[in-house]
């Protein structure tokens, strides 16, 4: 398994990503009603909060699909939509973290909204690289 991925440090970057991804797809899907009350938000958009999840929870499954299948081989597409996906995430994330609703009474941005998007940009444009032999086969 080890080898699929080049080696450990892009296996354990890929778990990383992996788990963070994991995280967040719990966080948006079975834990929604916290996960929006730690950033104010209404529960009238419980439904529009589980949508978001669930493009998060499906590529958490298509990475546990990743490996059960023995390696990346063929995956690019997987690890492209990951790279501009939270690429696109940052620089929302920033924007809305620095805007006037982050202002508003009960809403509660904080600088997580587009560092750990950032995170996830830099580690999947290192995977990419990483696996470039493999993922474009």
């Amino acid at each position: 398994m080890i080898e699929a991925f080049n080696g450990w440090i892009i296996f354990i970057l890929y778990l990383l990503n992996l788990v963070g991804g994991g995280y967040y797809a719990y966080q948006s899907v079975l834990n929604t009603e916290n996960f929006m009350e730690k950033y104010g938000i209404h529960k009238s958009a419980l439904l529009p909060a589980r949508l978001a999840g669930s493009f998060v929870l499906t590529t958490f499954l298509m990475g546990l699909y990743i490996i059960y299948r023995g390696g990346p081989e063929g995956t690019w597409i997987y690890f492209n939509i990951l790279f501009i996906q939270s690429l696109i995430f940052t620089i929302l994330g920033y924007i809305s973290v620095n805007s006037e609703v982050a202002e508003m009474e009960g809403v509660e941005y904080t600088s997580e909204g587009y560092i750990a998007p950032a995170i996830f940009t830099v580690i999947n444009a290192i995977l990419i690289w990483g696996l470039s032999d493999k993922i474009y086969m």
